[in-house]
Order: C-alpha cells, then structure tokens, then sequence
C-alpha cells in the first residue's frame, strides 16, 4: 500500500506531496488525514496522510517510519480548503497546511540527547560529567536546548560529541506535539454516604468548624471539585482539604479543567424585529433549510440591527444541529461580540484569536473539535476551525482589509469562508454597513442575494454630520488640533455628561520629528519611512519594523535646537484632550495600549461603564461598537488615507467616515459627528457627509471600469525584495520581459503594470521593485506564474499576492 504524504519540508517545495510505503506492520494505523513521521533526505519530517495509491511507483521509495499519536487529523474539507488555497494564492500546499492545523497542537521535531545505557565508569571532562550528571537527574533525556540551560553554556555541541564517541549518549529526532496540555488539577468529592458525612460533619462542628464546612460544601455536589474552588468558597486552605482525605472523609483526585476565555454576561433583553429584518433573517434561514451555498450581502447601516439578524439565523441553524463561524475585523470587536453571543447561547459558543492564552486556544479547539461548541467566534483563522456539520458563516464588515493575510499564504478570510461554505452547502452571510465595491457590484448582477436595513432598528435618526474646513480654520488662526466647532461640541457634550469618541487613524505623539533649520527628518535605517515619535516613551520608532531608539532633543544633523514633531497622533490627540479638559477621564485604544492580554476588553468595558467620557483610538474604535452614551464622534483629520498612491484610497476614507460616525446616536439622545478635514469636496468626503453610499458606489464604480479595476478585472501584485535594489530590479526586469514575451504569445487578455519601485521602496532591510498583472480571466494569469513564477527556483525573492488588498 503505499500514500501521498504532505510534509513540511520547511521552505517552499516543488512537490505538493510525496509518496510513500506503508510497511505492513502500520497497515492498520495509515488513514487518511493521520500525522506520519516519514523520511526525507537525511531529515526526518512530519506529515499528514492526504491520498492512497494501488499502482507501484515507477521509482524506489522510503517506508513511513511510525503513525504520531497527534489529537489533530487533517479532515477531508480543510485538506480540500487547504488545496483551494494553494492554487487561488499560489502558495505551497504544505504552507498551507501549516495555516490550516491549529499551531497550537501542530507537531513538529525536536532533537534530544538521550543516555544509552551505558553505565561504564570513564574518566570525564569536567564538562561532559555535568552533562551527564544532568541527563541522569532528568531521568535520561533532555532536548540540547535544556542541556544548554542547565550547564550555562551556549553551546554543547562538543560536550555532546566528546559523550557520543565514548558511547554513553545517542543524539535522536524525536516528533513532538504542540505546545499545550489539558489542565490537571488537584479535586475534592465526598468518600462517604450522605448520611454518614453529615453525620461526621456534626460531629467536628465545635473542634474543627472548618473541616465541617468543607464537608458541608462538597456534600450536595454532583462530582469532584476542584481544591483551591473549594478552599476558597469555604474560605480556608487546601491544607484543610488535605487533612478530609487523610481521614477517609474526601477523595482526592484528577480533574481536567477547561480554560474558558472571561466575558462579561448581558441581560438579554426582548427584540421586536423590524419588517426588513424579519425579511433577512427568513432569507437566511431559508437557505440554511436548503443546504445551498447561497451568499447574502446583508447591507444595513449602522445601528440597523445587522447583529440581531446573525443572531436569529445562528439560533436557527444551531436548533438543526449545524455548526456556525462568525468572523469578525478586530480582536477588539471579539469581546464585545463574545459577551453578546455567549449570554445569547452559552457554552455552545467558543472563541478563537491570538490573544487567547495557549491553553485556552487548545481548549477551545477541543470543544469545537468534539462538536462541544457549535458556535465559533474569532478573527481571520477562526475560517479553519473544525466546525462540524457546519451550515452558516457570517462575516461581519466584510468590507475590513484586515480578513487579507499579509504572510503567506496571503489568502483573503472571505473568500476563504465563501469557498468553505460552498463545499459544506453552508450559507453565507456578509454584513457590512460600507460593503466593498466588489460585494456590492456582485450583489447588484445577482451573484449575491442582496439584503438592505436601510434605517436603524430603534428608529433613531442617523447622526447629523458637519464637515470643518480646516483651511479656513488656519486662516482664523487656529492653534489647536480641535477646531472652534468641534471644541464648542465636546464642551456641550461633556457638560450634559455625555461620551465622546474621537478618531484619528495614526497612532503615536507626531507623524515624524523634523528641523526646521536644516530640513533634517528622522528616518528608518531599516524601511523607507520616517520615525513616529511616541511622546510618553520619548522614542521614537518604525511602525513596520519596530526599530526604535531614544528620541533626541536637538536636530541630528546639525544640533538646531528648532527640532520637533510635525503631525498628529493618537498620543498627542490624548494629550491635548487632557490639557483642554483636565477634569474628565479620557481613554485611549490604539496597538500601543492593547498589546497586554485582556487589554481590549479592559479599555471597553470601562468605556461601558462610564469610567471614561472620551475614548480617543485609530481604526480600532472606528467599528462595530456599540455605546448608547455616545453623541458625538469626532473625526481629527479624514484626509491620512484619501491621498496615498491606492486605488481603494477613496473607498476606505468613506468607510472609516462612515463606520466611526455610526458610533454616535446610538441610545436615546440624538448623535453628532464633526468631521475636519482639509478636502471638504472630496467625494468620499461628501457622501460621508450625506450617509450616501449609493452615491459614492455609482462615482467608484464608473472611475474603476474606466481605469480596469475590480471588479472589472482581477489584480495580482508582484514583488521583489533584495538588501540590494538593482538585484530587485534586475530580478523584476527579468521577470517582466518573460512574461511580456508569454503575454504577446499566448494572445492574453493581462495588462501589466511595470516594473516600478513600490510606493515604500525599503521595508524591513529588503528594497522593493512590483509588478502588478490586471487580468480580466484569473485563471489565465494564475497559470502563467505557476508556470514561469511558482515551478522555477530562479525567481526566488518574489513573493505572489493574489487580489492584494494594499497597493504600497
């Protein structure tokens, strides 16, 4: 018998999978989708089962070593979503893989230094005896990363080497599997008949009352409970406990104990739905009820009630037995949305993103892989999560440029989620109050099933929105980054005790640290871009590639004092809403204040409770929140992405315009944005102003079909990156007279765009020279570079980004 095996090889293969013998004695144990241990060259790797083959190989080949006992097997659906990948993204399948299998239980190989056995009394080498001496009291085994640790050096190759050749040690490769375990604890229970624990109970009341206690607490409890639970519900120590089982009054045993992420438990409250999201809700579930791969764009503004429609069709498809996956942006929309689903659906509910702890990731895969959780909350990857029975995928603002991985494999979630779903015959559902163009225009010839709430759910009124011209505002001689309008608006807010949140998308004290003298500006030794200046650190730092160092006091170049920070960020916006308001409490949410673990809820909730009156963030503030005590958002600068060198430029300076307003008027009282800007007659500028998408969809649209844009064609970026720009741009030369040359041969419908340095030219050391391919039929331009791009080893330090969601 023999299989094809996908192994990760460690870099990119030209073979997606290699074939091998499965000797007689694992005949048995060889299944599909099984972790293998397989040899490759000299190396010993990992793999996954992914095919059987009866025919003998025309050529020799190598048995499978042994069947690793993994909790994960790879299912048939992610093995074909994983293969989808590879080709849509021109990426390795075994990369692919690795994107697919939860890291957190991925196996991989570590090389251990092992006692053989040999007990013969040598002389040793000071060294070489502590080693031993160190494998010995680690019962004989130790990986050469711990034997470094224990002796405090930085290499034992030696020390292992000198052990090797007396035969005392073997060096091996061993598989090993993920980082995390079940969670054992320590568990009291009552050993004896109810009766006689009351009994013994009443008996020690007087001389030892909190023995009784601990005996009275376990008594009405169905099964064991953990020590430190108990222990502290009777508020006293495990020593207590101890001394129960050494009575024969409590057993004490194992018990594993699930790591659950926290959330905060909402009352629900009862919803009358409006005529259209009764509407929506019955067109989803309707399609659930087919089992057909129907795709909805769910098109509401905000505050429509977009998330009591995910809710209804979630319920629905849970009452089926099917399982769902809801995708969010941001880890900071999860924990509102977590609290939400789970006060809605409890322990059904599981949550997966990168700020979950390890354990709590592996957990949480477990529950959702034993069909324990139907329900799966989370970010871009939570796509792959081992749903079972799976009939709904939500994705919600499905529009975000976050649901495209920016690392290979560079797939888009919601693509992704659309070609998972169409596989299980599972519904979809895109919300989104700004859709792309792209889901808008595939809604509109029908492709999706267009589903609008075109006013809110409570009937509030959408918020007023006024535009501050900040040319004229300069012109007046304004010092400050509040304009009078928006000044005047925070005091009146402030005063009746309202929230206010204000957005500017840059985080940081000052775009950048400039002379006014000599014109000197900081700049990244590393990337093509200038220093942010963070004011509370006094550093100053690359958002790319997050070199930093001490921010200095007078110019570097020629010692002028007349240096400073031009720009403004969150830091500084933070600064001067404390300096103007001392006596309200201000929040801020941008990456700098969430890297913490827990962070995002942190700030939320506090915001939540009215710990703070203003929350001032970036993008992260922008969406998908929900705060009835806001009235007034304000908008510091619209125009930090309507100029860069994007063709989306417009499009997201609209949808930030109108997401972050949409946070204001969402209670009882009426909202207000202010929006400053210096380019009030932007169009995505005033269309935001008027809440208009229609408008600005019908400007885009037309500016994309003349210029040949998605969705009139399809993009694929080219890159190459080398520490020397001509061999990046010798490379791309190349690369671009071979497929000119494939182009005019084969009559292809591709138009290509450049050679041309990319719009940040340095990044992370690596200059940077693109390509960029418009293709009317994607088929065609994806088989040319899997042909003269992906099978030819001469184009390394290319990388491949199918339907990039950044052009820079």
């Amino acid at each position: 018998m023999y299989v094809r095996v996908v192994v990760d090889a460690g870099a990119a293969s030209m073979f997606d999978a290699y074939t091998y013998n499965v000797p007689e004695s694992l005949a048995q144990s060889v299944t599909p989708g099984a972790c293998v241990l397989a040899p490759l060259g000299p190396r010993e790797v990992i793999g996954y089962v992914v095919g059987f083959e009866t025919a003998a190989p025309a050529v020799k080949i190598k048995d499978i070593i042994s069947v690793v006992d993994s909790p994960v097997r790879l299912e048939p659906d992610l093995f074909r979503l994983a293969q989808w990948l590879s080709a849509r993204y021109l990426s390795p399948l075994p990369r692919c893989l690795r994107a697919v299998l939860p890291r957190t239980l991925s196996s991989s190989m570590r090389t251990v230094v092992r006692l053989t056995g040999n007990t013969a009394e040598v002389p040793l080498p000071p060294a070489e005896r502590q080693a031993l001496d160190a494998l010995v009291e680690a019962g004989g085994e130790l990986t050469t990363q711990s034997l470094k640790v224990r002796l405090r050096m930085p290499s034992v190759s030696r020390v292992i080497s000198g052990l090797h050749k007396k035969g005392l040690v073997e060096q091996v490769t061993v598989p090993t599997i993920g980082q995390a375990k079940p969670r054992i604890v320590r568990a009291a229970q009552i050993a004896l008949a109810p009766e006689d624990a009351e009994t013994a109970a009443a008996a020690m009341e007087k001389r030892a009352p909190k023995r009784a206690a601990v005996l009275r607490f376990l008594l009405p409890q169905s099964g064991p409970i953990a020590v430190s639970d108990v222990a502290e519900a009777c508020g006293t120590t495990s020593a207590v406990v101890a001394a129960l089982a050494q009575q024969g009054l409590v057993a004490i045993s194992d018990l594993e104990v699930k790591r659950a992420p926290a959330f905060t438990k909402i009352a629900r409250q009862e919803i009358r739905l409006t005529a259209r999201q009764e509407t929506a809700v019955r067109a989803v579930c309707e399609a659930i009820d087919r089992r057909e791969s129907t795709t909805s764009l769910l098109f509401g503004v905000t505050a429509s009630g977009k998330t009591e429609v995910y809710l209804r069709a979630l319920a629905h498809a849970v009452n089926k037995g099917m399982g769902a996956i809801v995708l969010l942006p941001e880890i900071s929309l999860t924990t509102q949305v977590v609290d939400i689903f789970k006060s809605r659906f409890g322990d059904t509910v599981a949550v997966a993103h990168s700020y979950l702890s390890t354990g709590e990731r592996y957990d949480e895969w477990r529950r959702i892989s034993s069909g324990e959780a139907q329900i799966v909350v989370g970010a871009r990857s939570a796509i792959f999560s081992p749903v079972r029975n799976l009939g709904l995928v939500i994705i919600d603002e499905e529009h975000e440029a976050t649901y495209k991985q920016d690392v290979e494999p560079r797939y888009n979630a919601r693509d992704a989620a659309i070609q998972r779903a169409r596989a299980s015959n599972a519904a979809v559902v895109l919300g989104s109050a700004t859709p792309s163009i792209e889901s808008y225009y595939r809604a509109l010839k029908g492709d999706y099933t267009l589903l609008e709430l075109p006013e809110r759910a409570l009937s509030q009124p959408l918020p007023s929105v006024r535009l501050v011209d900040l040319r004229e505002e300069y012109t007046k001689g304004l010092h400050s980054i509040f304009s009078d309008p928006l000044m005047e608006a925070m005091r009146r807010r402030l005063a009746a005790g309202e929230q206010i949140i204000l957005f500017q998308n840059r985080r940081a004290y000052a775009s950048f640290l400039l002379c006014r003298d000599c014109g000197h500006v900081m700049q990244c030794p590393n990337c093509a871009v200038a220093l942010k200046y963070h004011r509370l650190s006094k550093r100053v730092r690359c958002h790319h590639c997050d070199f930093g160092q001490a921010a200095p006091d007078l110019c570097p170049k020629c010692n002028s004092r007349r240096f400073g920070g031009f720009g403004v960020g969150t830091e500084r916006v933070e600064d001067e809403t404390r300096r103007c308001f001392p006596d309200v409490s201000v929040l801020r949410m941008d990456r700098d204040t969430t890297s913490a673990r827990g962070s995002h809820a942190a700030i939320l909730n506090a915001f939540r409770r009215r710990e703070a009156q203003v929350l001032i963030g970036t993008q992260m503030v922008a969406k998908g929140l929900d705060f009835a005590g806001v009235t007034l958002v304000g908008v510091i600068s619209a125009d930090t992405s309507v100029n860069l060198p994007d063709f989306r430029a417009a499009e997201r300076t609209f949808q930030l315009l109108s997401q972050v307003g949409g946070r204001a008027g969402r209670g009882s009282e009426p909202g207000e944005v202010i929006i400053q800007t210096f380019l009030p007659e932007h169009h995505a500028v005033q269309c935001a102003l008027r809440h208009d998408y229609v408008g600005f969809y019908k400007q885009e649209i037309a500016s994309r079909e003349e210029l040949n844009y998605p969705p009139f064609s399809n993009l694929i970026s080219l890159v190459a990156s080398d520490i020397e720009s001509r061999v990046a741009h010798a490379a791309m030369t190349d690369l671009a007279a071979l497929l000119r040359q494939q182009i005019d041969a084969g009559r292809l419908d591709i138009e290509m765009l450049g050679p041309a340095q990319c719009v940040i030219g340095r990044l992370r050391g690596q200059y940077r020279w693109q390509i960029v391919l418009k293709a009317t039929d994607q088929s065609q331009a994806l088989a040319l570079l899997k042909e003269f791009v992906i099978g030819r080893h001469t184009w390394k330090g290319i990388s491949v980004d199918v339907d990039p969601a950044w052009m820079l």
